[in-house]
């Protein structure tokens, strides 16, 4: 599963990030608090560098390709941490059933 999360990082999207969406460092390996961490805030900034290829899209400053390219691949992001965060739960339900 990281290493499907870090395939996810090594996705590039059409036009630069913001200022404010900086890379974040690899966690060590078998440090989950941190690559969890590192995932949503990859995915948060994706998030906002949609919004803003938005923004310039309605201003004229961005292509058509360019805010539907961006767009659609925050959205595929976010639906990969929705489902993500969909199992996680579902295994803590999981564990909270059994029987000590």
């Amino acid at each position: 599963m990281i290493d499907t999360v870090g395939q996810v990082n090594a996705l590039q999207t059409i036009g630069s990030a913001p200022a404010s969406t900086a890379r974040i460092d690899h966690p060590a390996a078998g440090d989950f608090e941190a690559a969890l961490t590192g995932a949503v805030l990859d995915v948060a900034g994706r998030l906002r560098q949609a919004e803003a290829v938005s923004i310039s899209g309605v201003k004229g400053e961005a292509s058509q390709l360019e805010v539907v390219s961006t767009v659609m691949n925050a959205e595929q992001q976010l639906q990969a941490a929705i489902a993500i965060r969909d199992k996680v739960v579902q295994a803590y339900l999981e564990i909270s059933r059994m029987q000590i």
